[in-house]
């Protein structure tokens, strides 16, 4: 049976981790987890960002623990409640694959892994996991607090402002060498009203500036971490290969099953030993094995207006054949191979999604926090929005006819 552990992490410091939590450590789904990097392809511009999900997943239930007393203060929680919120905290990316968001987010290559009911049933009912967590007749309110089924223990563990949040703002600032820190007095915010996680702004009838002040300051550090690293044009580049080296070869033969259990590693051993016979998975692992990372040739921003945005992204975001179909005409109207371009369109989202946290303000209404009058909190949603980016981006060996691919793309998408 296995016992409780305090554990040194190095961002937080001494972590408790209870028996359960431990066991559910020690299987082999969980321990897949120290193989997966937390921000993908982000060491390629930040050295030391090579943390995974499996010291963030500690952190998020540390974090979770720590926004539970908080929220002591002024409601009872249980230790049975404390203990599901704890145990989905850990196990909230347990569903993920080797460069997860890029594949799911960014290139919608597969579905997003909490919502993908063949993952959630291989790593949450099949596995060791699901055994233990069968055993403690915790299994099914666990997968519905991990997939979000809006009570106060889903906004805990994945909410607007939550333990994940909480974790990654710390882990990623400080592994990517960001000096961006928010001030511990956060978790003194943290109540529940009507069933939900709010974050309270309000004292004896007054408005808390200190609290907003902390809250605001989370959106300022989410809005840096977006805009140095999780879009930074190497992280988006070598991002977009390594997806469309993955999109090839699932159509050469690799199966969903098979890439759930790969880790970043086994993942490029597996492309390097298997599908190199495609020319074009061939010809991306190499240049990634040696950096020489594709280069944006062409780009558009929210410049081009909402509408256009909108369109741009229905044609390329969620269409893997519309971008194959566009890259290979792109390809040949401008003299070069189908492998030497690649199309990149993220979502068009970008909504910086954590200003929409429910708030108790100064008369006791609940309100999103971007329904104030706060300049600071419209300017920093209006500057995440505009981080949106479309790239055509193309192989440094054909950089001296980026002028003709620029006006092929431009041409051939309309911009």
């Amino acid at each position: 049976m296995s016992k409780s552990k305090l554990i040194r992490d190095a961002v937080h410091g001494d972590i408790e981790m209870g028996a359960l939590e431990v066991e559910l450590m020690d299987t082999p789904e969980f321990q897949r987890l120290r193989g997966i990097k937390q921000l993908g392809t982000a060491y390629l511009v930040f050295p030391s960002a090579v943390h995974t999900r499996f010291e963030h997943s500690l952190g998020t239930s540390w974090m979770a623990h720590r926004i539970v007393q908080s929220i002591r203060r002024s409601r009872s929680i249980s230790s049975d409640e404390e203990n599901v919120i704890r145990v989905a905290a850990l196990l909230h990316d347990i569903t993920h694959i080797p460069f997860g968001h890029t594949l799911e987010d960014e290139r919608r290559v597969l579905p997003r892994h909490d919502k993908d009911e063949d993952r959630v049933e291989y790593f949450l009912k099949q596995s060791e996991v699901g055994r233990i967590l069968m055993r403690e007749g915790i299994q099914e309110v666990v997968i519905r607090t991990i997939r979000g089924d809006e009570s106060f223990r889903s906004d805990i563990v994945g909410g607007a402002i939550s333990a994940d949040l909480l974790d990654y703002l710390r882990r990623d600032t400080y592994f990517c060498g960001l000096s961006q820190y928010y001030d511990q007095r956060i978790f003194e915010s943290f109540i529940v009203e009507n069933g939900r996680l709010v974050m309270n702004l309000e004292k004896q009838g007054r408005l808390r500036q200190d609290a907003l002040s902390e809250l605001i300051n989370l959106l300022r550090i989410r809005y840096t971490l977006s805009e140095r690293v999780y879009y930074h044009h190497t992280k988006v580049s070598s991002g977009a290969m390594i997806s469309k080296a993955v999109e090839l070869a699932l159509r050469e033969g690799m199966t969903l099953e098979e890439l759930r259990t790969l880790k970043d590693e086994t993942l490029m051993w597996t492309l390097r030993e298997l599908y190199t016979r495609n020319l074009t998975v061939a010809h991306l692992l190499k240049r990634l094995d040696s950096r020489q990372l594709y280069r944006a040739c062409h780009l558009l921003s929210t410049e081009v207006g909402e509408n256009r945005r909108q369109e741009i992204v229905n044609r390329f975001h969620h269409d893997l054949e519309a971008r194959e179909a566009a890259e290979m005409s792109i390809a040949r109207a401008s003299g070069i191979q189908g492998q030497e371009i690649i199309i990149y369109c993220p979502s068009f989202g970008m909504s910086l999604s954590e200003a929409e946290v429910p708030v108790r303000w100064d008369r006791g209404e609940i309100r999103p926090l971007s329904a104030s009058n706060n300049e600071e909190i419209r300017i920093l949603k209006e500057k995440h929005k505009e981080l949106w980016r479309f790239y055509v981006l193309i192989d440094r060996d054909v950089w001296d006819r980026r002028d003709r691919v620029k006006n092929a793309a431009a041409a051939y998408i309309g911009f």
